[in-house]
């Protein structure tokens, strides 16, 4: 995740007790004023690299050449002002093998800034296909990381390039290869469009938007659960059963452990 000196600190993020995740900051502002994170511990590990979110992402791997991804069968690319719980991690994992995804997401709470209606939690929903999810707390898979990994730093802001994302691994890994999970919430406590990052911007996201829109000529501009069976509200309802059974149980095997 992308971390500076203002960042949301969830409390996942030092305490690993339990935690069954890795945790890898990357810092973004220039100099580091707490200085307990200067020294890389058991709970985190820290690379100063001073850039924008998916550019440093991409830095990362290309600075390991390439060996990180296959450490990881998958990685949750979170934003600093997301307020999720550590078992809600553990379940989104959980359940990116469980269902055999290639990129979700967990939906969002009702208070959350957000830029797609689709991504707002429903309720009695469990699984929901989508085209797409958002930039700011996608979980992808390793062949997934390494499909998109060239388009990460595209540009800046990274608007756009989630719709470009989605026409990407559904063409590759076919319609169900997408889902946000309406029963695991996230929380985005910050304004989209707003603050530091875009003000750092050298053009506006909206024009990196469409670039990236004419670039690479996405019909499609918008993120929207897909028209599939599965989508029916029967079907969302079912697994809406099923995921939070499924949850109960993983979290008392999770303390079992």
């Amino acid at each position: 995740m992308p971390f500076g000196n203002k960042s949301l600190e969830s409390d996942w993020i030092r305490d690993n007790a339990n935690r069954d995740f890795d945790v890898i900051l990357l810092f973004y502002h220039e100099h580091i004023q707490e200085s307990i994170l200067k020294d890389n511990s058991k709970s985190f590990t820290l690379f100063h690299l001073k850039n924008f979110k998916w550019v440093m992402i991409q830095d990362l791997f290309l600075k390991t050449d390439l060996e990180l991804i296959g450490q990881y069968d998958y990685f949750f690319f979170v934003d600093d002002d997301i307020e999720i719980s550590k078992s809600d991690i553990s379940f989104l994992f959980y359940n990116m093998k469980e269902h055999h995804l290639q990129m979700s997401q967990p939906a969002l709470t009702r208070r959350s800034y957000k830029s797609w209606k689709s991504l707002r939690r429903k309720l009695l929903s469990g699984l929901r296909y989508l085209s797409s999810v958002e930039l700011m707390c996608p979980m992808m898979s390793r062949d997934c990381v390494k499909l998109l990994l060239p388009t990460f730093a595209l540009n800046k802001s990274g608007w756009g390039i989630d719709i470009l994302w989605g026409k990407m691994v559904r063409d590759q890994f076919g319609p169900k290869s997408i889902a946000v999970f309406d029963t695991i919430r996230a929380t985005h406590s910050k304004p989209v469009g707003k603050g530091e990052l875009y003000e750092k911007l050298d053009n506006p996201a909206v024009k990196e938007r469409d670039e990236i829109f004419a670039r690479y000529q996405l019909e499609e501009k918008a993120i929207y659960t897909l028209p599939l069976s599965d989508n029916t509200f029967s079907n969302r309802l079912v697994s809406y059963f099923r995921l939070d059974r499924a949850k109960k149980n993983f979290l008392n095997n999770n303390k079992t452990n």
